[in-house]
Formats: structure tokens, C-alpha cells, sequence
């Protein structure tokens, strides 16, 4: 039933005024929250240490799931 709203969430782009300013996302184990803030610091870290556009230009984002987890980054 999880996946099935997820996948639906989509439809949500236009809510209805009451439900403005509520949020949907995966809830994660803390062990995963962690391991996710420490994927987007070394990623930022390392963005940082190659020069160009600062950090703060970007947002870093974890996507996949499992061993298949990556970061990117996307342009503000």
C-alpha cells in the first residue's frame, strides 16, 4: 500500500488549499538518516574540493535504494 501512494504522490502537485504546506516522504530508520547525511556531506565536501560554482548552488539529493544509492546534484 506504501508503494502505491508513493507512486501516486505525483498527482498531489496541484493539493487542495487546506492541505498547503504538508509533505509526504519515506520514513526512514535513523541508521538510514545517517547514512544518507553522510553521503550528501562527502558529496559536497568533494564538490568543493574540485573548485567551480560553491555549494550553496546546488542541491544534493540521495536517490535508488539499497547497494544502488547515489548522489546528485541539481542546480537551485
Amino acid at each position: 500500500m506504501k508503494q502505491e501512494i508513493m507512486i501516486n504522490l505525483r498527482k498531489l502537485k496541484h493539493p487542495v488549499e487546506k492541505f498547503i504546506g504538508i509533505g509526504i516522504s519515506h520514513d526512514l530508520h535513523s541508521q538510514e538518516r545517517e547514512d544518507r547525511k553522510r553521503m550528501i556531506q562527502e558529496a559536497i565536501a568533494e564538490h568543493d574540493n574540485l573548485g567551480g560554482d560553491g555549494s550553496e548552488n546546488y542541491r544534493f539529493i540521495v536517490v535508488g535504494q539499497g547497494q544502488r544509492r547515489r548522489v546528485v546534484k541539481r542546480k537551485k
